[in-house]
């Protein structure tokens, strides 16, 4: 079998290494082959690399945003052809779907096409975070995203979104934008533009104490709200509260990116936590719900990246182009010294 350079870790909080023995997959059924031209780190690849958590093999190879060319396709695929550019968020700890490395598989519905209006390195700032946010919001909460391209027409009702300024609120901002409601969302103040610029129409202090945040959505909503998102994972106890107490709604949704911690929501309150960890996991619980779900969204969400009522999230581009800049992203992702996503561009077309 052919070989290719990728990124390996031989264990939970062993060093990244990059090697040159991987094996080079090939394509069945609805796969495609994918040569990856640029990727960036996310949080879950800190977990799996610290932890070992949703590994299914060692060594292993990493990776979840990744965005680059379709050179080969197998015998079923219909949607896309050699040549195509495409992004996706992969699904984590299968070594042949993961993107830290030369090529990797794909299923064809499971591919954003990329248009002309949108670069490669913003492609690899827009998979894993837009579909989380998909999953807590449109999953979760039941919001229904325009299918023609168009913001819906806004309603006289808010979302709360907590954490708003990070790579996953931003999204939950835009979506909630999008499906017509209107936003409010936690921040620190010093974020508070980043928020404004992805559409909200007011923000709150994140920082404040339980009570002077509930204070605060209760004043802005005036209790006209039912539906909250929780992005930064510390939410919670401000989401109960919230739904308890200050809003109006006869029915209320608490969704969150929190899928490890014991909640203990009460039973006037749908839950929802999203996990894309079970992306293309058949054998668990929610893998072919969670999968049948994103191969439904993602053609929706396409048209709206596409339209421009999507936007990618604004990032930090690695100087330089190789599998050892992706170590050095992971590196300063895990640091915080950027700030921003951080792309990196791992070979040349």
């Amino acid at each position: 079998m052919a070989t290719q350079v990728g990124i390996i870790i031989e264990g939970a909080n062993q060093p990244h290494k990059v090697v040159d023995t991987i094996p080079r997959p090939s394509p069945e059924g609805r796969q495609v082959l994918v040569k990856c031209l640029a990727t960036n780190g996310n949080e879950s690849e800190a977990l799996q690399h610290h932890t070992g958590m949703m590994v299914n093999e060692w060594p292993a190879i990493l990776g979840s945003d990744g965005a680059g060319v379709v050179i080969e396709v197998g015998p079923e695929v219909t949607r896309l052809k050699v040549g195509d550019y495409v992004y996706s968020c992969a699904p984590v700890g299968q070594n042949r779907l993961t993107p830290f490395q030369d090529a990797y598989l794909a299923r064809e519905d499971l591919l954003f096409k990329r248009g002309n209006n949108i670069s490669l390195e913003d492609s690899c700032t827009i998979g894993a975070c837009l579909l989380t946010s998909s999953m807590c919001l449109l999953g979760g909460a039941g919001l229904e995203l325009p299918g023609d391209g168009k913001k819906a027409q806004e309603k006289d009702e808010w979302i709360v979104v907590l954490g708003g300024s990070g790579n996953v609120g931003q999204f939950a901002i835009q979506l909630g934008k999008l499906c017509g409601y209107k936003v409010l969302a936690s921040c620190s103040p010093s974020k508070q533009s980043v928020a404004v610029h992805n559409g909200a129409s007011a923000t709150f202090d994140s920082r404040e104490t339980i009570d002077a945040q509930i204070a605060e959505i209760k004043n802005i909503t005036n209790g006209n709200f039912g539906k909250m998102m929780d992005a930064s994972t510390y939410g919670y106890k401000v989401m109960v509260k919230a739904l308890e107490t200050a809003s109006n709604a006869e029915e209320r949704y608490l969704t969150s990116v929190d899928s490890w911690s014991p909640f203990s929501t009460p039973s006037s309150i749908n839950e929802y936590r999203a996990d894309l960890g079970h992306l293309c996991r058949p054998n668990e619980r929610d893998g072919p719900k969670i999968t049948s779900d994103i191969a439904y969204w993602i053609p929706l969400l396409e048209r709206h990246i596409a339209a421009g009522t999507l936007k990618p999230l604004e990032h930090h581009v690695v100087d330089g182009v190789g599998w050892e800049k992706v170590i050095q992203g992971i590196q300063d992702m895990e640091s915080g010294k950027i700030g921003r996503k951080i792309v990196v561009r791992t070979q040349e077309e």
